[in-house]
């Protein structure tokens, strides 16, 4: 396999998504917590993200000539169509390794969009992208 994923690397998987949004919109800038907000969901859910990036993602063989190993912090948006957009490496790591990481979040399927109050909302995603030789 030319992509590797460790045990603790998979155990250790991380996703996190924030809702965009503007400032509260109350007088007083308090945060409003009665709206139900539901996550973004990859088809078939974290594990299967993971399934597909290690399907997707070809360790580059200028990082293994330079013996880098690690993750790749890429943060994309899901759009409201449930589309990958935006993708782009906030943690580099090897200029190869950031675009196989890019490369992979930008092939994925669409997500079940996040939603509020019921309506499909934008949401970013951030994704750790983990590369051992």
């Amino acid at each position: 396999m030319a992509f590797g994923f460790s045990a603790l690397a998979l155990t250790a998987f991380m996703m996190t998504a924030c809702a965009e949004g503007g400032p509260a919109d109350t007088a007083d800038d308090t945060m409003d917590t009665t709206s139900e907000v539901i996550s973004a969901e990859f088809p078939g859910g974290a594990a299967k993200v993971m399934e597909f990036i290690a399907g997707q993602v070809t360790y580059p063989e200028a990082a293994k000539a330079d013996g880098v190993e690690g993750k790749v912090f890429v943060e994309f948006t899901i759009s409201e169509t449930g589309e990958v957009t935006n993708a782009h490496v906030i943690e580099p790591l090897h200029p190869a390794l950031d675009s196989a990481a890019i490369a992979a979040a930008e092939a994925m399927p669409a997500w079940a969009p996040a939603t509020k109050e019921g309506q499909p909302i934008a949401t970013t995603i951030t994704l750790p992208i983990f590369f051992k030789q």
